[in-house]
Parts: structure tokens; sequence; C-alpha cells
């Protein structure tokens, strides 16, 4: 079974999505800011993690710096998501270094292909 954790501030969002994909059969998990989830993601050690752009405390640019300098998340995909527009610059680096982005809303058809897509990269990257 395919882990994946969900970073997202939005209570709602985050239940929501976590029961769809739980329903497609995969192990979910979910946190509600970048450092949650960066602890969160090196304990459950996630196929993919879908991250908000923005959040209170600590949105997704701070859980991508923590995540690329540590050994053990660092080659885990990660989709951003967002409703709203992060600065040109830190939008740019988001999408630069993401597996794949989101704009909010998205339908269950595009999460599960952008999931299915970050899943095979990282197959056909580690063989």
């Amino acid at each position: 079974m395919k882990k994946i954790l969900i970073i997202e501030d939005n209570a709602e969002i985050r239940e929501n999505t976590s029961e769809l994909l739980q329903l497609r059969q995969y192990e979910v998990r979910a946190a509600e800011n970048g450092r949650e989830g960066f602890e969160m993601a090196r304990i459950f050690q996630p196929d993919v993690v879908i991250c908000d752009m923005m959040m209170p405390d600590s949105d997704g640019y701070e859980f991508l710096k923590l995540a690329k300098a540590d050994v053990f998340i660092s080659k885990i995909p990660i989709v951003f998501f967002s409703a709203g527009s992060p600065s040109p610059d830190i939008h740019r680096i988001l999408i630069k270094v993401a597996n794949g982005f989101l704009k909010k809303p998205f339908t269950e058809e595009e999460l599960l292909q952008i999931i299915q897509e970050a899943i095979t990269r990282r197959s056909e990257f580690s063989q």
C-alpha cells in the first residue's frame, strides 16, 4: 500500500482529501503545517507528500527547506497545491523543485493522476 502525507492547514480540505485517498487504498497521514509535516514525514516515510504552499506558522516553503536538508526525506516527491498565490519568487522556487502542482479547487481525477505520476517518477528514479 502506497503512503501519502498531506500537509494542509484547512481541516475540511485535509480531512476530505485524506478520506478520498483512503478510499483509493492509500495509507494516509495528515499534518496542519510544514513543521509538523516535516516531523511526520521523518517517521511515516511516505511515497509522496502533498503540501499546501500557503499556511500560517510554517508554510510549504519552510517544509521544502527542512525536507531538502534531511537525508531521510529529501528524495520523497512533493506535490504542491494552492488556492492563492505566494510571492512570485517563492512560487517559482516551489514549482521548480516540485514533482507536481495543483491549483485549488482540484478534481479527484487531477489529484489521483498527479500522485500516480509522482509515484511513477520516484520508482523510475530509484531503479
